[in-house]
């Protein structure tokens, strides 16, 4: 009974570790499948929404610059634009419906009469899809945006970045209640009335997203067949791995719990499930104690515990979630705000920015945000320094930015790689000196010593100083008398909740209140 008893055991555990090991192996496959999907659609909708917010930006300057012929000088002015632009490779005039220069090919022989456009979207700009291109003879094709009197010409090889591994896919135009197919499988896209959809069956994963800033939308199917077929020997390997129930079935385990419990998954679940979570740290006037506004900083709390900022930043921009999270605290600390009624029109409420999404020109969506547009106070957006920065397309955001109305601060000064000339070509108006600075103030240390210089370098270039890390009356003495304007530091408050903060924030804007206010 013992050996038949025991062995009853074994083939039952060797079952389980079995049934286990493949519905888990399908569980990892579904769970890559749906975080690849969603990356897939994120980076159409960044890289689409990129290229026609840069097409749209030169379409206006063109109108702007009154050509009204393809003489030299308006050639010349049409070449600047491609010249600027970061995707644009030809600019076209059009007079009375027909194109009769183009930058690249100058003055046509004859005048050219173009198709019908693939759509036309809901902003009034038609778009042509794998149009032939004059300059080419019509022996190579690009897409081609007309708004106006001009067209200029995206090369198709922009797009050849972008993968869908073996998804079914589909780029289609929401703009009308019958959605019109522009690209990919016809056929693909499920009208949902939803901007993100998402669908799992036993049959095939599917995922669809819009953009919220124009009218299209991306869609993609995978058939589980499909993964299978693709995956044999990935199921393989898991159920003979199963067999070994025992030492093999404690690894397999183990090796899921780590991952499960790693700080990437713990991000991403993070992101979606909102473990993310904000306090805010007073902005105070030096001068007069006044808490003007507040830096929006991330927490993390989830069923296993706290992660730091120091734990989650790197690893939020090494996973490319750094938008998604930043849109997560923006939105949710405006609206909070906001629906106080406590903010008043000087308020400075600041968020740090990833300086990828400055790179890659995310940060031109936040003017389109309800929150951002609702909210009564200023937003400021804070850079750490970074040589990435450094670069024609970041300083031209960074300016567009500044141009729509936000304010710009370059945080931590004098720990990375900004210059004088860096700052001016920004156009930004705070910079923020790194607290490790502050803390040397009352040891006399050479870096102490670097505090006035730098005060020095931004007030020369109408910059506004910022000082964090004050903790105690004589720094923030010293720091006043150098001309530094705000502060930050566990003087006037450590990082708090959103309530605290409006508490704070009124008590020492009250019209009655004294010359002095207190600290907080």
């Amino acid at each position: 009974m013992r050996i038949i008893s025991h062995r009853t055991v074994v083939i039952c555990s060797g079952l389980f570790a079995c049934t286990l090991m493949v519905y888990l192996a399908l569980m990892v496959l579904s769970s890559d499948i749906q975080e690849s999907q969603r990356r897939y659609a994120h980076n159409t909708i960044t890289l689409n929404q990129t290229v026609i917010y840069d097409s749209l930006q030169a379409l206006d300057d063109l109108e702007k610059l009154d050509i009204n012929d393809c003489s030299e000088t308006s050639l010349t002015k049409m070449r600047q634009t491609v010249y600027l632009s970061s995707f644009i490779r030809d600019v076209g005039l059009l007079q009375n419906d027909l194109l009769v220069c183009t930058s690249v090919g100058g003055v046509l022989a004859e005048p050219v009469t173009l198709d019908k456009p693939s759509f036309t979207s809901a902003l009034g700009y038609d778009i042509w899809l794998n149009q032939q291109l004059v300059i080419f003879d019509f022996l190579h094709s690009g897409v081609v945006i007309r708004r106006g009197n001009f067209n200029v010409v995206i090369d198709s090889s922009t797009f050849a970045p972008l993968e869908y591994g073996d998804n079914q896919w589909e780029l289609v135009s929401n703009r009308t209640s019958k959605d019109v197919h522009l690209a990919g499988t016809q056929g693909i896209y499920k009208d949902t009335n939803s901007p993100i959809y998402e669908e799992v069956t036993d049959n095939y994963h599917y995922f669809h997203r819009c953009s919220e800033n124009f009218d299209f939308c991306i869609a993609l199917s995978l058939y589980n067949y499909t993964l299978f077929k693709n995956k044999t020997w990935f199921l393989v390997i898991s159920i003979l791995f199963s067999l070994a129930f025992g030492v093999l079935a404690s690894i397999f385990s183990e090796t899921l719990f780590k991952r499960h419990n790693s700080n990437s998954s713990r991000i991403r679940r993070g992101l979606r499930k909102q473990y993310f979570y904000y306090q805010i740290q007073p902005l105070v006037d030096l001068k007069t104690k006044r808490v003007i506004g507040g830096e929006v900083l991330a927490r993390f709390k989830d069923p296993l515990g706290e992660l730091y900022p120091d734990q989650f930043i790197h690893e939020i921009s090494a996973l490319k979630l750094s938008w998604p999270f930043t849109l997560l605290m923006i939105k949710n600390a405006l609206s909070d705000l906001q629906a106080s009624g406590a903010i008043q029109k000087d308020c400075k409420i600041s968020f740090n920015i990833f300086p990828n999404d400055v790179e890659n020109n995310n940060i031109s969506e936040l003017k389109h945000l309800p929150e951002v547009k609702n909210f009564s106070g200023n937003i400021t957006l804070e850079i750490t320094e970074d040589l990435k920065l450094d670069s024609l397309v970041a300083i031209e955001n960074i300016n567009n930015v500044i141009k729509q109305g936000f304010e710009v601060a370059i945080d931590d000064f004098g720990t990375g790689y900004s210059n004088l000339a860096q700052l001016k070509s920004f156009r930004c108006q705070y910079l923020k000196i790194d607290k490790s600075f502050v803390f040397d103030l009352e040891a006399g240390s050479i870096r102490s010593s670097l505090v006035p210089h730098m005060v020095d370098i931004a007030h020369k270039s109408d910059l506004k100083v910022i000082a964090e890390g004050i903790e105690n009356i004589m720094q923030s003495k010293v720091l006043e008398d150098l001309g530094v304007e705000y502060g930050q530091g566990w003087m006037f408050g450590k990082p708090m909740s959103v309530e605290k903060f409006i508490e704070a924030y009124q008590r020492t804007n009250k019209p009655d209140e004294g010359s002095s206010p207190k600290p907080l």
